[in-house]
């Protein structure tokens, strides 16, 4: 049965300008003919709480919660599902009866936008960082069955903090190694995902790993959206390794919340599209 009522979603983080989410949501909403609306809502630190209640009380029917809002979310809604809890971290919300239920998308884009390329379980990760999204790539692929997770992090009390989690919510082989200088990633890893923001602000940064050693079955994934192949993708690529774009993981991630939103499978392609208009946007 085709959803026709109106309905109101919304990004709530302290930086949306630039975030091609509105963009991406609208044009699935209008792809599966619904005629709702997204509203990116920019909120000052320290009224998160008060936004968030608002959304409620205007009868919001889900949200998207971006930096640095996502582990206060934890506490703003209802019910935490279990893979927000075990990441500390909600960036999705929806509605379930009266209730408002967080849960978290980020790992779950990535292995969506994993499949058919890498296959995660019993696989050797390497994670570089130890961030919000770092974190919930790292307990995604652990729930996912990788056999062996290696956290790689400048700062050590958040690298082993991240390893002490993952020993907790998963059972996968968690390890920490210091990320001082240029790190080498051993020969039997199978897959090394960015979880940094390296790349990001510049296009030409790369971060300072040699992935000289891996297997040519190998994949190199990076969370970064833009620019789409950054400098660690591009030198994945020129050493013959398979690699996954950030964009591509962020599109599985709206599909995901469009799925929570609507029990309606989304218009990937829409997505995409609408994904790729907003970067090219000045």
């Amino acid at each position: 049965m085709q959803l026709t009522n109106r309905r109101f979603f919304g990004l709530l983080g302290e930086i949306v300008d630039g975030n091609p989410t509105q963009e991406m949501m609208e044009a699935a909403f209008a792809a599966a003919d619904l005629p709702w609306s997204y509203i990116s809502i920019p909120v000052s630190m320290g009224s998160f709480t008060d936004a968030f209640e608002a959304t409620r009380q205007l009868g919001f029917a889900g949200l998207h919660i971006t930096k640095p809002y996502k582990i206060d979310a934890v506490a703003a809604v209802d019910d935490v599902s279990p893979t927000a809890a075990k990441i500390g971290a909600v960036n999705c919300v929806y509605r379930s009866s009266d209730r408002l239920v967080g849960d978290n998308t980020d790992g779950r884009g990535l292995i969506n936008a994993l499949a058919g390329t890498c296959a995660v379980d019993r696989a050797s990760v390497v994670v570089l960082g130890a961030g919000g999204a770092a974190r919930a790539i790292a307990v995604e692929l652990g729930s996912a069955g990788a056999r062996e997770i290696t956290v790689v992090n400048r700062t050590e009390a958040a690298g082993r903090s991240l390893v002490d989690a993952l020993k907790g919510a998963v059972d996968s082989e968690c390890h920490f190694e210091p990320w001082v200088g240029e790190f080498t990633v051993p020969a039997h890893v199978d897959l090394v995902v960015n979880g940094t923001s390296i790349g990001m602000l510049d296009p030409n940064e790369i971060p300072d790993v040699d992935l000289s050693l891996l297997g040519p079955d190998a994949v190199v994934a990076d969370a970064v959206i833009a620019p789409r192949e950054t400098a660690i993708l591009a030198d994945a690529s020129e050493r013959g390794l398979r690699t996954v774009v950030g964009a591509e993981m962020l599109v599985k991630q709206a599909a995901i919340s469009f799925d929570l939103w609507t029990g309606q499978a989304a218009d990937e392609t829409a997505l995409r599209e609408a994904l790729d208009e907003s970067l090219l946007a000045p």
